[in-house]
């Protein structure tokens, strides 16, 4: 963890020993802190080792050689060798830490100093020539960082908790961001849950001297150009390139645990990380009852077909509460459904036996997996006929009643008309909005609303999707998703920090995800059925039919719906918990509408599980 300030007014060193007692004091029981405080006349920056064998690195801050940079880094580089031949024989390195390379590669060229960095870092730079802090993120967000300007301060950090647990911060929430997470289950804005916080964007770096803070972009992700290759092409370079991605993050004396949910991401990763290593990888994954909703079968033929040692966790309702331990975890809410909790077991399992684990997020944004990308074909035709043709339908399909399966043909009508009401500039969010404005105002109280502009709630997805500059529908779909979907994902692998566990995530490589930009729409997603066209073609001599061929896509997802309707105890704790005294004195929320949702989700009138969790 970083947490620091820098004060245009000085005061460098007092700072230190108060940051020295927070970031311990911020330390889970049973783990050493032994932190780190460097400061000067200006600035004061504590680093608190994670208890992370493969993450937490040494010296901690890095310090160059004439002493004008120091570096401190949260996160791993993953292709130091070629930054080493890039930077030639005169550069000498005295450790090969992730610190060290940042501060050689500012050294020879300031703007361009992360050009050629692939990896996850969260760093904070201390310029001693210029006087002049920087702080970076990765190209996807997978580090965090957080900042808040006070005066002639900055206070930042990785952490949001330990920016409020110096105490220099007022804690009043920015219920404009609460809204977002209302919308889309996680905040997809930069904005966070309390006033004056603001989390630094994927692919920027802040710069600050004096009390001067500026924020730039240093990486933009292009759909622009496709490559113009054959299709026999791609095939040959995708899983070459993948295979490319997962060898520069593996450990040598350290192999990898898999989360393996049997779907082609994961199982992607799971075979070609097989290949490269000299014993039997290890895999884990979860099982939930349900027709529709059980993929354990697929993991374990995976699992069995590689010969990995694997371990399978049950999940049922009787584990939900355990949402109270992971949220301990969480900088601020996000809901994944239940996914979170399934992190969360799995991160336990995992813990102690491996010290990273492989994960395959990313796929669906790189080569059109997910099902809403047909949902955006559809809706583009429908977008043509007239708004009073297609309202009275689309209310009227809305009205149909639930379905306890996963993604059945009713459930899919049943959300796809609901969602047209949406604005189509909103893209593939289109299909992930759970409420109406009409919807808000009925739940949220007016003390809630009333310093929310209900007119801009969709502003923060809106940008990301000007920013697209891809030609179609598709490309800028997919832009968009990984501009935000992604760090929805990245939130929940956040959770295996509590097991002193890290992730990696090769479909989110840099030189990968840029080689995906290029491939054409047209080779990702086929007609109204075909998603990952292409992928799946390349991955022919990757993966067995059963696994490529055989499968729905069921997305990994857990029965909340089912249990919400179905399970006494899940039923009372979600009432329980959503209108007792302490929810009601916050003043949030209409507890009439609340009681409404739970008896239209329990009549299967409604699918209300996402709002309810």
């Amino acid at each position: 963890m970083i947490l620091g300030i820098l004060d245009a007014e000085g005061g460098g060193a007092r700072y230190g020993e108060e940051l020295s007692r927070t970031a311990a004091g911020m330390v889970p029981q049973g783990r050493s802190p032994q932190p780190s405080v460097w400061s000067n006349r200006h600035l004061a920056v504590c680093w608190v080792p994670e208890r992370i064998n493969t993450l937490d690195e040494h010296p901690q801050p890095f310090f160059s050689c004439d002493n004008t940079v120091a570096v401190m880094n949260q996160g791993k580089i993953h292709n130091v060798g070629e930054i080493k031949g890039w930077l030639g024989p005169d550069c000498r390195f005295r450790t090969g830490c992730s610190g060290e390379v940042l501060a050689h590669l500012y050294e020879k060229s300031q703007d361009g100093f992360l050009d050629r960095v692939n990896g996850k870092f969260a760093f904070a730079l201390w310029d001693g020539r210029n006087e002049k802090l920087l702080l970076g993120r990765d190209h996807f967000g997978v580090e965090p960082v957080f900042y808040f300007r006070d005066g002639t301060r900055l206070i930042f950090s990785s952490s949001l908790r330990a920016i409020l647990a110096t105490g220099w911060v007022d804690k009043q929430l920015d219920h404009e961001a609460v809204l977002q997470y209302l919308l889309y289950c996680y905040n997809p804005g930069s904005a966070t849950f309390f006033r004056g916080i603001h989390s630094l964007p994927p692919g920027h770096i802040l710069s600050a001297s004096g009390s001067t803070v500026s924020i730039r972009r240093y990486w933009r992700l292009s759909f622009a150009e496709a490559d113009g290759k054959t299709a026999d092409q791609y095939c040959d370079e995708i899983p070459d390139r993948i295979q490319n991605a997962i060898r520069i993050r593996l450990e040598p004396e350290c192999p990898p645990g898999i989360f393996l949910s049997g779907g082609t991401d994961s199982s992607t990763v799971a075979t070609l990380s097989s290949r490269l290593s000299r014993e039997p990888i290890r895999t884990f994954s979860f099982r939930c009852a349900g027709r529709s909703y059980d993929e354990s079968r697929y993991s374990r033929f995976m699992a069995q077909h590689l010969g990995a040692q694997h371990t399978e966790i049950p999940y049922g309702p009787e584990q939900l509460p355990l949402i109270s331990k992971a949220v301990e975890w969480m900088d601020e809410p996000f809901c994944d459904i239940g996914i979170e909790i399934a992190t969360f077991l799995l991160g336990g399992a995992a813990g102690g036996s491996v010290g990273y684990v492989l994960s395959g997020e990313g796929g669906d944004e790189l080569f059109g997996g997910h099902p809403v990308y047909v949902a955006d074909k559809l809706a583009a035709v429908m977008d043509l006929f007239p708004r009073t043709l297609v309202k009275p339908l689309a209310e009227r399909l809305a009205r149909i009643p639930d379905s306890s399966e996963k993604s059945d043909i009713q459930v899919k009508i049943k959300r796809f008309a609901y969602s047209l009401s949406f604005p189509p500039e909103l893209l593939s969010h289109r299909w992930r909005v759970y409420y109406q404005p009409g919807e808000l105002r009925q739940l949220c109280t007016g003390h809630f609303l009333d310093s929310c502009d209900l007119g801009r709630m969709f502003e923060s997805v809106l940008q990301h999707n000007a920013d697209a500059d891809g030609r179609d529908l598709l490309s800028r779909s997919l832009y968009s998703d990984l501009q935000t979907l992604v760090g929805f994902y990245l939130k929940r692998l956040g959770l295996l920090r509590a097991f002193s566990l890290e992730s990696r995530l090769p479909l989110l490589d840099r030189g990968l995800v840029e080689y995906a930009a290029t491939i054409p729409s047209r080779l990702k997603v086929r007609g109204l059925s075909r998603t990952k066209f292409m992928y799946r073609r390349a991955l022919q001599s990757v993966l067995p039919p059963e696994i490529l061929h055989g499968r729905p896509k069921l997305g990994h997802g857990v029965p909340m719906k089912s249990w919400l309707r179905e399970d006494p105890n899940t039923i009372r704790w979600i009432s329980d918990t959503l209108c007792d005294r302490s929810s009601l004195a916050r003043g949030f929320f209409h507890s009439e509408f609340v009681q409404q949702m739970v008896k239209e989700h329990v009549s299967k009138t409604n699918n209300h599980s996402h709002r309810l969790w």
